[in-house]
């Protein structure tokens, strides 16, 4: 079996064929971090970050800290190099960029961490997107999370990135573009059209509650890369305590079943979080596990090829899922 497919909501074509699986290497990586290195993120050595923007505490000291980027990709006094010419544009980074520190827990991975954890975590995400998309040069809040290696990460210490943009990554317009042509031609939502025929299909759902739906994607771009959405156009920053509570089930379960399947791999969890000027346009939360390599037919093509049914995918993630007192 092989076959193209295009993702209805992100717009991107990928290449899914199984046999690509069976295929030899003679390669082996195995990847470690060195032990005799100083982590700046562990408790008592808070001297190697900036001072912390929000803290949680318990008694033992801080529990979770969001602090500055002590090597920032953007910051409010970015400056360019070069003059922009006829063509070629070259403007200043201007934005922020911020280190959301997840746990004191050194070694945790994302598997590791309890549901409760990710409801502080999702409220940290909620404040710092209520603050810095009241600010009018704010174009677009990416948070994310590298894990590993593969994932980017260059630090092991659980941690997030929070990176404030000046203006709209072409990917991400591309899924608003989608969502207001499907709008105007067929005077429809297409998030929710398409909710409603994954959830009549059910053939990748891997968990279904009240106010939210867990999936692989239709289109992957890595084998077991899944997506949770919401049932309706709530904008994440004023989701109820309730519903944060859902978000991080489905989060934690979801990565322990697949941690469970790919063998704990490096992976990215990224938060699609509108523009509020978008008006009521649908978040995402979507996890890449990181088990597949790109070359140069994907850098070439900009086509992912995926060895991985997602329909086979959801079926494993939902063996693997585990019960709720394991969260």
């Amino acid at each position: 079996m092989a076959e193209f497919r295009t993702d209805p909501l992100r717009g991107f074509t990928v290449l899914i064929n199984g046999a690509r699986g069976e295929r030899p290497s003679e390669f082996q990586v195995s990847v470690q971090s060195d032990p005799s290195l100083v982590c700046p993120f562990c408790r008592g050595h808070e001297h190697m970050t900036p001072p912390s923007i929000y803290e949680e505490r318990d008694s033992a000291g801080w529990t979770l800290r969001l602090v500055p980027n002590r090597f920032p990709a953007l910051s409010r006094n970015a400056k360019s190099l070069v003059e922009s010419s006829t063509l070629g544009e070259a403007t200043p980074a201007i934005g922020e960029h911020e280190v959301l520190i997840e746990t004191s827990t050194h070694d945790a991975r994302a598997h590791d961490l309890s549901k409760t954890q990710w409801v502080s975590i999702m409220r940290i995400w909620q404040m710092r997107l209520k603050h810095h998309y009241a600010q009018d040069s704010n174009c677009y809040v990416h948070i994310f999370r590298n894990e590993g290696y593969r994932g980017g990460a260059t630090l092991s210490h659980p941690h997030e990135q929070i990176a404030v943009l000046p203006f709209v990554p072409d990917q991400i317009a591309r899924r608003e573009h989608l969502l207001r042509a499907y709008r105007d031609r067929e005077g429809k939502c297409l998030h929710c059209v398409w909710l409603a025929e994954e959830s009549a299909n059910g053939a990748r759902v891997i968990r279904k509650s009240e106010r939210a739906i867990s999936m692989t994607q239709f289109a992957p771009r890595f084998p077991y890369e899944w997506v949770i959405h919401p049932a309706d156009h709530t904008p994440f920053h004023e989701l109820p305590q309730v519903r944060i509570e859902e978000v991080a089930h489905h989060l934690a379960s979801g990565l322990k079943a697949v941690s469970r399947i790919t063998r704990h791999p490096d992976s990215n969890v990224v938060l699609f979080a509108p523009p509020p000027e978008w008006g009521e346009f649908p978040w995402s939360l979507e996890v890449l596990p990181r088990v597949s390599t790109q070359a140069g037919f994907e850098w070439g093509t900009g086509i992912h090829i995926v060895s991985t049914l997602p329909e086979e995918a959801a079926a494993l993630i939902i063996k693997s899922l585990p019960n709720g007192c394991a969260l």
